[in-house]
């Protein structure tokens, strides 16, 4: 029953993954046509890094659980790495649109 709700999670974090990324490939196709879309590449840009802060809070929180002083520090550096650096490029890319522009 775990595993079915992980693989539920797994597909719905998959799914939202794909739609930013092909939302922000399209936007960006657009943006050659007319700039006035960059605001918006960089939204959807900025939604992509939320979605991978959220899938790597997911990943810590749920399915690792206790076992986190078990991961190699190696392991968690990494995790720590993706995770500051989705944070940064998730305000980044807001702060960009919504009061730097």
């Amino acid at each position: 029953m775990k595993k079915a709700r992980s693989s539920k999670a797994l597909i719905v974090f998959g799914t939202l993954l794909a739609i930013g990324v092909v939302t922000t490939v399209v936007l960006l196709c657009l943006t050659k046509e007319n700039p006035n879309y960059w605001d918006d590449v960089l939204l959807s840009f900025g939604a992509v890094s939320l979605i991978g802060v959220c899938f790597l809070m997911y990943i810590k929180e749920v399915v690792i659980k206790e076992k986190w002083s078990e991961i190699p520090l190696v392991g968690k550096a990494i995790w720590w790495l993706m995770f500051v650096s989705h944070s940064y490029n998730f305000i980044d890319q807001f702060m960009t649109v919504f009061i730097f522009r």
